[in-house]
C-alpha cells in the first residue's frame, strides 16, 4: 500500500546530513521534476515517533506523503503509519524497534531514526 516515491536530485552537499533520534531540523530538498520542494522533519517523544513532511509547489505549501516503516531483525521492511502532513507511530512492545522512512520526502538527508527504545 505504498505510494511511489518522488526522487529528488542530489546534492552532495547535503547529502552527509545524518538526523538523530529526538533530532529536530526541517531540510528543504532541491525542487523536484514536477517543480515542488519537500521539507521533511521528525522527532521521537516517549514512545511515539512524529514525521512532518511537507511540499511546496508553484508558491503554495501543502503536505507531502510520508510513511514510518518498521525494519525486522531479518532486514524485512514494513509500513506502520503513513498518511500525509503528519505522520505517527506509537512504538509497541518492549523490545528496542528500528525504524526508517519513505514517502515523497526530502531526500538530500538520511531521514533514519535509527533504533528507538519501545514500552
Amino acid at each position: 500500500m505504498r505510494k511511489p516515491s518522488m526522487i529528488a536530485a542530489s546534492s552532495a552537499a547535503a547529502l552527509a546530513t545524518v538526523l538523530v533520534p529526538g533530532a529536530s531540523t526541517a531540510l528543504a530538498g532541491p525542487t523536484d521534476a514536477s517543480g515542488c520542494q519537500y521539507y521533511t522533519d521528525f522527532d521521537f517523544l516517549g514512545t511515539q515517533l512524529s514525521i512532518y513532511n511537507s511540499k511546496v509547489c508553484n508558491g503554495v505549501t501543502q503536505p507531502a506523503y510520508a510513511v514510518i516503516e518498521k525494519v525486522s531483525p531479518t532486514s524485512g521492511v514494513s509500513a506502520v503509519a503513513y498518511g500525509f502532513g503528519i505522520v505517527r507511530y506509537d512504538c509497541q512492545g518492549t523490545t528496542p524497534t528500528t525504524f526508517r522512512f519513505d514517502g515523497d520526502i526530502n531526500r538530500q538527508v538520511i531521514l533514519n531514526p535509527g533504533t528507538l527504545p519501545c514500552g
